[in-house]
């Protein structure tokens, strides 16, 4: 729902990730859920696209 509702990938991750980012040097939460979708074999796009078609 979050992926979904969300405007961008980097505001998706945000979200997703706002308590575990805390303890990262370095916060890139679209490259985080960029690589979290892939592994599901999902793209941001493709989330996107079945968000705005329903």
């Amino acid at each position: 729902a979050i992926c979904r509702q969300a405007k961008s990938l980097s505001a998706a991750g945000r979200q997703l990730f706002d308590v575990s980012r805390q303890g990262k040097a370095s916060v890139n939460d679209a490259d985080r859920l960029r690589k979290y979708l892939a592994r599901f074999g999902l793209t941001w796009e493709a989330v996107q696209d079945q968000h705005s078609s329903s």
